[in-house]
């Protein structure tokens, strides 16, 4: 389902840095033309984005609401015709992938014995459940408000919601700030090297939440086709995440007794206001399954980097990032991880990438020379700028698109989210 592992051999991952350079790597500028506009309803508007050229189209949409239904009406309303296409065929995907290589996810025997007897229908609803104790009801009125909203099945719509806890991805990231950095900027990567061939890259969405009440939080934007995967918030948040399949014993357990993973990215991106609002939620609150988190804070201008599982977590800046080997330095004024924790070869060459490039990355040096030379970021890819609060997206080619496949090889659209988060609701 996702990419496979490199091998656990830092010398081969120095033989495998040797045949990247003679690799020729898709760039161009980016896209920064404006959003043109297709529709508007009571709580929302509908924008694309990437229409001048025939290979790169993102749908933008902002939402505003009183509440959780608000946001997930108009939500389901634009785009009806997207949500009914989709969920069938990706849920329909997602279940072959999981019931046929179950034993390839490395989930606890527990989970993987409850999908295998029961299906995984039945694992997520339960979860759901089980969840509902945990989390905020507004966040599932607004999954009943996309249903509505489509006329579409709200129970798939909910389990995509939650599959994210057994699929997970194995994705890469960073957080660069001071002296890492050209000009001092802070800047953070979330590379989701996720399934390419589910048909989830047909349907790329960034939305815009735009709160009327205070329950709401703040304005943030999210990367996602269901749930929140990658954002920034309006206050210069960021986050970023890789599940873990290969852990070790400094890792905890797993449970299902917990907020799911999405959900906890999407209360920081919603209601954290500095990187010490984020961390403190992420140590109080109940955590589920292994991952390793990264939150950015564009005025703070640092980064911390999260071990996370159920009954542990840790944090760690640069001065005592883990895990440290010799395929993974520490460097200053840099947080980063590359596919898993235990992946020497990814790692090792993220670790060059940033050497190379050290005191000099920008945004375009990083989608040129970081992310396409580790290859890292096959479904999407987002570098966020969080100094200046522009938000940079690919997307793995779609059904209809042309040019490379992996979004790493793609061409970026550019997101000043300055602009965005201010945009005004069109009164109907």
């Amino acid at each position: 389902m996702a990419s496979s592992l490199e091998s656990n051999n830092p010398k081969v991952s120095k033989s495998v840095m040797k045949h990247h350079s003679f690799t020729r790597y898709w760039f161009r500028k980016f896209d920064d033309s404006s959003p043109v506009l297709i529709r508007s309803v009571e709580n929302g508007t509908l924008y694309q984005v990437g229409v001048g050229t025939n290979d790169d189209q993102i749908w933008l949409v902002h939402v505003w609401g009183m509440n959780g239904y608000d946001y997930g009406y108009a939500y389901g309303t634009l785009l009806a015709k997207q949500i009914i296409e989709f969920l069938p065929k990706v849920w329909k995907h997602f279940e072959e992938e999981v019931m046929d290589n179950l034993k390839d996810l490395h989930l606890p025997q527990w989970l993987e014995d409850l999908i295998s007897d029961k299906g995984l229908a039945f694992a997520l609803d339960v979860q759901a459940k089980v969840s509902e104790a945990y989390m905020d009801e507004e966040l599932f009125n607004e999954m009943k408000g996309v249903a509505d909203g489509a006329k579409a099945d709200y129970a798939v719509i909910r389990r995509l919601h939650f599959i994210g806890e057994i699929t997970r991805g194995r994705c890469s990231l960073y957080g660069l700030w001071g002296n890492a950095t050209l000009g001092g900027k802070t800047l953070q990567l979330r590379a989701l090297d996720w399934d390419i061939n589910g048909g989830l890259q047909d349907y790329p969405v960034v939305t815009i939440y735009h709160p009327l009440s205070e329950k709401l939080g703040h304005a943030f934007a999210n990367v996602a086709w269901a749930g929140t995967l990658t954002g920034m918030s309006s206050t210069r948040l960021g986050i970023s995440e890789i599940g873990v399949y290969f852990s070790d014993d400094t890792f905890g357990d797993e449970s299902f007794f917990g907020i799911p993973f999405i959900f906890v990215e999407r209360y920081i991106l919603q209601h954290s206001n500095t990187l010490d609002d984020a961390l403190s939620y992420i140590a109080d609150v109940h955590r589920t399954c292994h991952l390793m988190l990264a939150v950015g804070d564009g005025n703070l201008g640092t980064a911390r980097m999260i071990q996370y599982s159920h009954s542990k977590v840790n944090f760690f800046d640069d001065l005592n990032l883990e895990p440290l080997a010799d395929w993974h330095p520490r460097i200053p004024n840099v947080i980063y991880e590359g596919m898993d924790w235990v992946c020497p070869s990814v790692q090792f060459k993220l670790y060059q990438q940033i050497i190379k490039n050290y005191g000099q990355i920008t945004p375009e040096v990083s989608i040129r020379d970081i992310t396409a030379v580790i290859e890292s970021g096959d479904l999407h890819v987002a570098v966020y700028d969080l100094t200046d609060n522009i938000m940079y997206v690919s997307n793995a080619r779609g059904t209809n698109e042309q040019g490379p496949l992996k979004a790493y090889e793609r061409q970026f659209i550019k997101f000043d989210l300055n602009v965005e988060f201010a945009r005004s609701k069109i009164v109907r």
